[in-house]
């Protein structure tokens, strides 16, 4: 099969495109034959080694996917041969960057008609993440203000949605650029970051979500009003340490479950969210998808069109 994989020999990682073995399915597992999958901030953090993840080369990125299943492991039952389906691969596991892959079939769901392979591989990680940070987490009620940094990112424009479904009033940061975008998917105020504090024009939010990490993340705590509560998915493995004792700073659990994926469907369904927009590439063309996606500065999601 093709992939886009990494590479290293005695020097920096490299990130190329080639055959590399057909993948073989396991007990409680199926393949599925990708026709889209995802690019997220974490695979070029990956490819440049700030996780734990590489651990031998070559090495195949991505964690978000859609296709259709083309084998079954043994003991899998409540999927078929043929099924359209779209996950994320497991905590530690990585491969979506290829032609096919083999997951657990717990931790796939079945794609909808109303979602094409192209939007459904685009909404997978970015969707469960903010459905883990929103309702699990935050646990966001109607009524409540949220802030949402970085509002125009794949994880953000998800929870704008999100969040305005589930009745609350939400503030998000935006370059200007983003901001009849960000109207369109629900925002209620958008700050543009280029030209004003948000610390000086936002207070007394219930909650703050955060997708921006750095200084941004530490300084989040500022717009929230006592007993508020914030959640980090940008600063690491745990939440940046408030600078005030009188509020909560969390760092969302985003495991991997098919309830979640059926939530993402669900909501697409009622018409609460709909899929970012999308800048497609081919699969040999990662290392241009990866330049642009660790620029940070684009809208929505890049996914690779596999076939």
């Amino acid at each position: 099969m093709k992939a886009a994989y990494i590479e290293r020999h005695g020097g920096p990682e490299v990130l190329k495109y080639g055959d590399m073995p057909d993948p073989v399915a396991a007990p409680g597992e199926v393949v599925v034959d990708i026709v889209a999958a995802s690019v997220n901030g974490a695979d070029w953090k990956v490819r440049e080694g700030k996780s734990n993840q590489l651990s031998r080369f070559p090495y195949i990125l991505g964690r978000d996917f859609s296709g259709v299943v083309s084998a079954l492991g043994e003991g899998v039952t409540d999927l078929r041969v043929g099924d359209e389906v779209f996950g994320v691969c497991d905590v530690g596991q990585e491969g979506a960057y290829a032609e096919k892959i083999a997951v657990k079939a717990a931790i796939v769901a079945k794609k909808t008609d109303r979602l094409s392979h192209v939007d459904a591989a685009a909404l997978a990680l970015a969707g469960l993440t903010a459905i883990c940070a929103i309702e699990d987490t935050l646990r966001l009620k109607a009524g409540e203000t949220i802030l949402i940094q970085g509002g125009a990112g794949g994880v953000a424009s998800f929870a704008i949605q999100l969040a305005k479904y589930l009745g609350a009033r939400v503030i998000t940061t935006a370059s200007a650029s983003n901001h009849d975008y960000l109207r369109k998917i629900g925002a209620d105020e958008i700050i543009d970051y280029n030209a004003a504090d948000f610390t000086r024009v936002v207070k007394d939010c219930d909650a703050v979500f955060d997708t921006v990490g750095g200084d941004v993340a530490q300084r989040s705590f500022t717009v929230l009003k006592p007993g508020g509560r914030a959640a980090f998915i940008a600063s690491g493995a745990q939440a940046p340490k408030p600078d005030r004792g009188d509020v909560v700073a969390l760092r969302p659990s985003v495991g991997r479950d098919r309830p979640h994926l059926d939530r993402i469907v669900e909501l697409v369904a009622l018409g609460a969210v709909r899929p970012p927009e999308v800048t497609r590439y081919k699969l040999s063309e990662a290392v241009a998808a990866h330049r642009l996606s660790q620029s940070r500065h684009f809208r929505g999601k890049l996914v690779f069109l596999v076939r």
